[in-house]
Parts: C-alpha cells; structure tokens; sequence
C-alpha cells in the first residue's frame, strides 16, 4: 500500500503557515500529515485599548487603530507573522512590562489559547476525513502545550512514542534537541537524547521500515548547518564571518546520526535548522529537512510517496 506523507516544521507561532498545513492533506492528496517541532510563537505584541481606539508597536513602526476592521487587520498580521496579541488598557500593559512573572503567565496562557483555536480548525478541517495528523513539539516549544495537544480527538502527539502512521509503517518521535545557546525548554545532553532515541527505536518491530521523525538533524549531514556565532560585549551573539563570507558549521545531534547509523530506518524527517533545507543519504536512509521561511508567511514541506520499504518519490514544496 502506498502512502502520501507531507511534512513540515518549524512554523513558531505563524497562523498562516498553520492553514496551509490544515489545508496540505487535501491539497496534496496526502494520506498522513506531520508537523515536526516549534510549534509556537516566542513573544506578545501588546496593543493599548482606549475606548474603540488601539494603539501598538510591531516590527519597529508604531500604528493608530480606530475602527473595527483595522484591528482585525491588525491582529491578522501579528498572528501569521508567528506572535500572540494581547488587548490591555494602558495601565495594564504598563504593569505587565514591570512584573516578568506576570508576563510569563499570561504568555503560558496565550499561547495555549491560541494552539486550542488552531487544534479547533484542524479538527472541524479534518477530523471526519481519512487523513492522519501528527503533530510533534519541538526543543523550543514548552511543556505547557502538550495538554493541549494530547487532549485532541483528532490530532496525534506522537513525541516520544512508537506509532503506525500507516498498515506497514512504524514511526518514532523526539521533539527534544541538543543543547543550544538559547537553552530551549526542551534541549538535552547527547547522552540523554540516545537514550530516549533507543528507548523507542529498540521497541520497533521493523527498524528498516520505520520512519525517525526528529526534530533536530543528524549531525555533520548538510541538513544541520548553521552560522557560527560567538558572543560579543554585553553577551549578545553575534554571526562570525570570514573573508566577506558568513561561517557555517554543523549543529545537528551526534545521538540522531548514530541512531540512524544503527537502525537504518526507511526515512529520517527534520528541522531545527531554518536555512539547511535539503536531503541526504546515510547508508539507506533518506533523510529530510524542508528548512523554514514562517516570518514570511511561507509554509516549506516535503511530499513523501512510500511503499513497503521503499521511497518511490520525494520532493521539496513551498507555497
């Protein structure tokens, strides 16, 4: 039997780019559809309500809202650029700004009010058709979301799990990744992260079948490059250039390659890294990463046709 798979990643927070992956099983005559990780967005853009007036700065330029239309407008344009609105008086986004702990409860519970509505549409979209939809977390998602995720009847949270995605195709998931310098919510040693990969992996019952949907790449494998930074005055991490030319080096984790080094599955699916979009063979495995363009509203995939313990066809899509 064969199966359509369509995966993407990476969409931190852009509405937008969410549709599309809600509207990709049917576009693509998908059978399964896969979100790999970073789900959610990574700030909260206030806006000052005044009677029927709003006033809110994004993207470094100031705007004066007066009528109910340019507020939808407004909000549209925060949401599919990856970032939760938030409506306050002035007094009160004025407190907000001095109370860190007030400011990381309210974006803990706008942003799991903002994954209910999304969870909501995918399931009205799709939950009465045949199409399956996997929806994993990522190392920089926090754990306040898994709740929300774990409590739809229609969409499968399959971190940290083997799962059937079809009759003949097993799939194990990690939505952890190896330490950055951002010290994600969910980054792990390498040893740990082997050990959670072998805790699924060893549970397969046909490793060369199987799908490693990781979120972050096998390390030195062309999908896990990265600019190098080095921390400037004041701490701040600046990009390393060398003669005109950004560096680069890998970032991916040692444990997923050794792992797909092992097991040999049929197919490797990650992201991570925004700017290593490609493909890459270790041994037998085919390994994916569709990279990440959500600030401009641009949801990157792959279109993946497999049967039995073969790829029969694969393409990079963007739309």
């Amino acid at each position: 039997m064969k199966t359509r798979i369509f995966f993407t990643t990476d969409i931190h927070g852009s509405e937008r780019c969410w549709r599309k992956f809600v509207n990709s099983g049917p576009f693509y005559e998908a059978n399964v559809v896969i979100m790999g990780g970073d789900i959610t967005g990574k700030a909260i853009i206030p806006l000052k309500q005044d009677g029927e007036h709003y006033s809110t700065t994004f993207m470094n330029k100031t705007y004066e809202i007066d009528s109910q239309e340019e507020l939808d407008k407004m909000l549209k344009t925060i949401r599919n650029s990856g970032y939760y609105p938030y409506i306050g008086s002035a007094d009160e986004i004025h407190k907000l700004s001095e109370d860190q702990d007030a400011i990381e409860k309210l974006f803990n519970k706008v942003m799991y009010d903002e994954l209910i509505r999304w969870i909501k549409l995918a399931e009205e979209r799709l939950g009465d058709s045949e199409i399956k939809m996997f929806v994993c977390p990522g190392n920089d998602d926090r754990f306040d979301i898994d709740p929300a995720l774990d409590a739809s009847d229609y969409i499968i949270n399959p971190d940290g799990k083997v799962v059937m995605i079809d009759d003949d195709h097993e799939m194990i998931s990690l939505g952890y990744g190896n330490i950055t310098p951002w010290e994600c919510p969910r980054d792990l040693p390498e040893d740990k992260l082997e050990e959670r990969i072998e805790a699924m992996a060893s549970k397969l019952e046909n490793p060369s079948t199987s799908i490693f949907n990781m979120h972050v790449p096998p390390y030195d494998s062309t999908l896990d490059l990265c600019p190098v930074l080095a921390e400037v005055d004041g701490g701040e991490l600046q990009v390393q250039t060398k003669g005109g030319r950004i560096s680069d080096q890998p970032v991916g984790s040692k444990a997923v390659r050794a792992a797909i080094e092992k097991y040999q599955p049929l197919l490797g699916l990650h992201g991570h890294i925004h700017e290593s979009r490609g493909f890459h063979k270790i041994g037998k495995t085919l390994t994916l990463n569709p990279g990440s363009e959500y600030l401009e509203g641009v949801l990157r995939g792959a279109l993946i046709d497999i049967e039995g313990s073969k790829v029969k066809h694969f393409m990079l899509t963007q739309g």
